[in-house]
Formats: structure tokens, C-alpha cells, sequence
């Protein structure tokens, strides 16, 4: 069955209306007419089963048949700070993170990121970023749109995360360092209770990796680095490694 992301403001007691694209590729593409069943969400964690009663140039109104609340939102927050990789890399992650359970994505300019921070054309990258954000929501049966903020400076991400770990008593950062020679990823998991784990933030540099002095920078913040084995892993196979990882960890995977 064909879902569509709706505002929470277009919901009303017992019918609920789409706009905007969703109701173009409803009414264009789909060819929906009324009495044809649909299914929405709209970001709140419920989910609508809807049947179209009426349609207009680009709306369509639905009555609602069932609410209910799917449960596939993870109870674990899991935010990605990501190097901005090379050409359409960021697309994948940001598509296949989304997949997997990610709450928020940063995107962050390091060292050895080919972009910028005020390159021309990066509002348009986010634009399209949140986009595939929203899709892979539709895909996977989320209910929450992660956000994919703003992108930032390495030094004000690793800030960031260092001062909401230092509010809070049940963080867990994966900072992760192909140079890293003596910790790995399941020693830094074995250190942790994890069950008690309620956030965690992953860092994974661009194509190059992470810098000497970004690593210095981190390790200043004490974040320590992990390896994630004997190979050296592309950064878009890294985030999605580790994301599975640490989801599997906290015990998202069960059904």
C-alpha cells in the first residue's frame, strides 16, 4: 500500500488532507480517485489508514479508517556526525542511515572534505539531503523524519557533542580512526552497560579520514578513538557498519 508523509496540522478527528508533492504523485503519477485506500504518517509516531473521499487540483482528502502507533521509531537516539564525503556519497549514507534508525544527521566539513562551508550550492545538497531523508522514511515504515541539520565545522560538531555528553550521564561516543592501533570498537562496547545507553554519537571523516590535529581535537574533548579492524573501510560502508553495529548492540534489531 502506497504511504505518504502528511503534516500533523492536516489531521483532523476523522479525515486528514495531503498537499504538496505527496498529492501531485497521488493524483498524477498514482492516478488515485476516491475509494482508493492510502496509508500516512505524520511525524508524530502515528500512522493513518485513510480512503481518498475527495480530490483537488493538488490536494487530496482522506477519511480516516484506523490510527495507530507502529512501534518502529528506535527508543535508542543515534546521531551521525558525518564528514561531507566526495559527489553523491552523502546521498547513500543519509538514505541508508535513515533505514537503519538514525534520529539526526550532521553533516560536518573537516580537513579533508572537498566542500566548503559556503560553497555555492550546498542549500541546494541539503534541500536534497532532507528529501531522501523523507523517502526513506516512506520506504522503511518510520514514522519521525530525521533531520539532516544545517552542515557545520568539525570544531563546532565535536563542541557540540561534547557539551551534550557532559549534561548527560548515558551518552556514548563512537569516534572512529583507521590510525587507532590499540582500541576497537567492541572494547569500547564492552566498557559500556549498554542497555543503559540512551544516546549515542558516531563520527566518521570524509575520504582521508580524520586529520592528526582533528584527532588531537577530539581527544582534548575525551572522545577516544576506536578502530573498526584490521581493513580500512570506505566512509559510507563506516557509517553504516557502525550504525548496525550500535543498533544491534541496543537492541533495536528485536521484532
Amino acid at each position: 500500500m502506497h504511504r505518504f508523509l502528511i503534516k500533523p496540522e492536516d489531521v483532523n478527528k476523522d479525515s486528514l488532507i495531503l498537499t504538496g508533492d505527496d498529492a501531485k504523485h497521488m493524483l498524477q503519477v498514482l492516478r488515485f480517485k476516491p475509494g482508493d485506500v492510502f496509508l500516512a504518517f505524520d511525524t508524530t509516531g502515528l500512522e493513518y489508514e485513510a480512503e481518498v473521499v475527495s480530490t483537488g487540483k493538488s490536494s487530496v482528502t482522506g477519511k480516516i479508517i484506523k490510527v495507530w502507533q507502529p512501534g518502529t521509531e528506535p527508543e535508542k537516539e543515534v546521531i551521525l556526525f558525518q564528514g561531507i564525503p566526495k559527489a553523491d556519497k552523502m546521498d547513500w549514507i543519509i538514505q541508508k542511515s535513515v533505514e537503519l534508525g538514525v534520529r539526526e544527521i550532521i553533516p560536518m566539513v573537516t580537513q579533508y572534505s572537498v566542500i566548503r562551508l559556503h560553497d555555492r550550492g550546498l542549500d541546494g545538497k541539503l534541500e536534497r539531503w532532507n528529501r531522501i531523508a523523507r523517502e526513506a522514511c516512506k520506504q522503511s515504515g518510520r514514522v519521525r523524519v530525521p533531520e539532516v541539520k544545517t552542515p557545520m565545522s568539525y570544531p563546532d560538531a565535536v563542541k557540540l557533542w561534547s557539551d551534550r555528553v557532559k549534561e548527560e550521564t548515558d551518552a556514548l561516543t563512537v569516534y572512529c580512526y583507521e590510525n587507532e592501533g590499540k582500541k576497537c570498537l567492541k572494547d569500547l562496547l564492552i566498557c559500556y552497560n549498554i542497555s543503559n545507553i540512551r544516546t549515542s554519537g558516531i563520527f566518521i571523516g570524509p575520504e582521508g579520514g580524520f586529520s592528526v590535529e582533528e584527532v588531537q581535537l577530539a581527544q582534548e574533548h575525551r572522545f577516544n578513538p576506536v578502530s573498526l579492524g584490521k581493513r580500512i573501510l570506505r566512509t559510507e560502508t563506516a557509517a553504516i557498519a557502525v550504525l548496525s553495529v550500535i543498533m544491534y548492540e541496543t537492541g533495536e534489531w528485536k521484532t
